[in-house]
């Protein structure tokens, strides 16, 4: 987390004192103490477990396309995913003994496991 960020968390929200949330999903939320001990916690397991990260980064931007797409067709799915230079940079930094095709297949999976997507013989779907 950089200076700035940690700055932020430990004198930022007690300067700023909100007495309610607005996060940009889900319902508004007034134990904003809670809620910051919980994001200073995920991001620290983020920080000691970079390949974590990665992993999970990869996945956002695929469920973030999802949403975008509704569902695409598994060649068409296959396309963006080796047209899009950040998966490969990631792969390439955390996953070099790993192809592109199985780690990809192996992260919609977990997607898949989760109810985040769906797959069939017509493509790959959001849930």
């Amino acid at each position: 987390m950089s200076s700035s960020h940690r700055a932020f968390f430990v004198l930022g929200t007690s300067q700023l004192a909100p007495r309610q949330v607005i996060p940009g999903h889900g319902g508004v939320f007034a134990d904003v103490e809670r809620a910051l001990q919980t994001a200073r916690k995920r991001l620290a397991g983020l920080e000691r477990d970079p390949v974590k990260h990665a992993r999970h980064a990869m996945k956002v931007l695929m469920k973030f396309k999802l949403l975008e797409l509704h569902a695409a067709s598994h060649a068409e799915w296959d396309r963006w995913l080796a047209g899009t230079p950040y998966f490969e940079r990631i792969r390439a930094r955390f996953f070099a003994g790993e192809s592109l095709v199985d780690l990809t297949s192996e992260l919609l999976a977990e997607l898949i496991a989760v109810g985040a997507a769906q797959s069939d013989a017509s493509g790959v779907h959001n849930a």
